[in-house]
């Protein structure tokens, strides 16, 4: 569909009453700016993302259909600024031809609630109808999901992590400490060899996990077959000789028939964990590497900032991250400026909740901390996650030491210990 619904005929189909059982319904909130009247446009938004119409001439409509109508809970303008992303436009078509009254853009809070009968328990079905194409109608210009609340009716039907923060830890018998994770680098054109020497230091060195990029893919130069057979051989060598335990995560973000080959092949060879994208992939595809194998599963955010790094665009953060926990993800990517000066708490809480609060039976997930971390930080992190729960991915800090590679992963260690022994963690 790409209609404008903006007649006010049948407006009460649309309507919560408050007699609906919330249990039958998933609550969307939006954030949109529009140059209409608010309300005119969250009907708008609810018919377009529903049923979109309730009436055709000489057509019997379903005596039930207002079951499968979206509800309008409430509008609320803003006194913030409106901003504006992208350009206004109305069908002034030959077939809507109405011209609409508008008005100085104003902002609102939107809720609406999807009956839950319109998805069932498809993540991809509901990502279409609380998504879909909300940010094709002309009558908004600036729109994003901010927060998405699923009843437990229905989030008890997801899988959740099969791992998560408890999971991971018993895994690597690590019951406290932040854990630490090597990322391969370069990305692309690093041969097994080369990637190899870095990850033995990376892991003898004290870092508890080494894995792909998301950019490093099944090649010439480093055919996924053999390079996860020898980066599992690797692992089991640094095991033997550390007496600590390993995780080697690898990466399959890559067409779905491929992508599914290859997940095969890394449970067949005792990979520990594979990096799947939301964004490029899809949700479902996290549900099938869980449901498929016994994986751990790191949900990366390849693809995703297009959706979620405009604060008035596309989705939050918080919303990808509670969608990806209840496809499956063990471990979830923290937003960019997370653990950084341009960090926002209200979007880190918001984040964390996410990855932390009820949702069904799923456990928590692993929130990743990425992007110029070091270990004389390791307390801000801490502190800015509200306790050890979490990953750091590092590389630069790392390749870059006067020391090695191995001398730097030690330090991260040796950061935590100082830290342990002066907080008595």
């Amino acid at each position: 569909m790409s209609s404008e619904n903006l007649s006010t005929k049948n407006n009460i189909l649309f309507s919560w009453r408050g007699t609906e059982a919330a249990e039958d319904y998933v609550l969307a909130t939006y954030l949109i700016t529009t140059p209409i009247d608010g309300e005119l446009a969250a009907y708008g938004l609810a018919k377009e993302q529903s049923v979109c119409t309730t009436s055709m001439p000489g057509i019997n409509m379903p005596a039930d259909i207002e079951t499968f109508c979206a509800k309008v809970k409430s509008v609320d303008a803003l006194p913030d600024p409106p901003p504006n992303i992208a350009d206004p436009y109305f069908l002034n078509t030959t077939v809507y031809g109405a011209e609409h009254q508008t008005e100085s853009a104003r902002q609102y809070k939107v809720v609406i609630a999807y009956p839950v009968l319109l998805f069932g328990n498809g993540l991809t079905r509901l990502w279409n109808n609380v998504v879909g194409e909300v940010h094709r109608l002309g009558f908004l210009t600036a729109a994003s999901l901010v927060d998405i609340s699923l009843p437990h009716s229905l989030a008890t039907q997801y899988p959740g992590p099969r791992y998560g923060v408890s999971g991971l830890r018993n895994r690597l018998d690590i019951p406290q400490r932040p854990l630490f994770c090597r990322s391969a680098r370069p990305a692309n054109g690093l041969d097994i060899e080369a990637m190899l020497t870095i990850n033995e230091q990376v892991l003898g060195g004290g870092f508890d996990i080494v894995k792909d990029d998301e950019l490093t893919y099944d090649s010439q130069r480093s055919p996924f077959v053999e390079r996860i057979q020898r980066m599992v051989d690797l692992k089991h060598r640094i095991e033997d000789k550390t007496g600590e335990k390993k995780l080697y995560f690898a990466n399959v973000i890559d067409d779905w028939g491929s992508a599914l080959t290859m997940i095969d092949q890394a449970a067949q060879t005792g990979v520990d964990g594979v990096l799947v994208s939301a964004a490029a992939q899809g949700l479902s595809f996290i549900s099938e590497v869980a449901q498929r194998t016994e994986l751990i599963v790191l949900a990366h955010n390849s693809c995703s900032d297009v959706l979620t790094r405009a604060t008035h665009w596309g989705v939050h953060d918080s919303v990808m991250t509670r969608l990806q926990r209840a496809a499956g993800a063990d471990l979830v990517v923290s937003p960019g400026p997370f653990g950084t000066q341009h960090q926002s708490n209200s979007v880190n809480n918001a984040f964390l909740a996410a990855c932390r609060d009820s949702l069904g039976n799923c456990a928590p997930c692993m929130p990743i901390l990425q992007g110029g971390k070091c270990p004389a930080e390791l307390a801000q992190y801490i502190d800015d996650v509200g306790s050890t729960d979490f990953m750091i991915i590092a590389a630069t800090w790392l390749d870059h030491h006067p020391q090695g590679i191995s001398t730097a992963a030690r330090a991260f260690r040796d950061a935590w210990k100082q830290l342990k022994e002066q907080q008595k963690l």
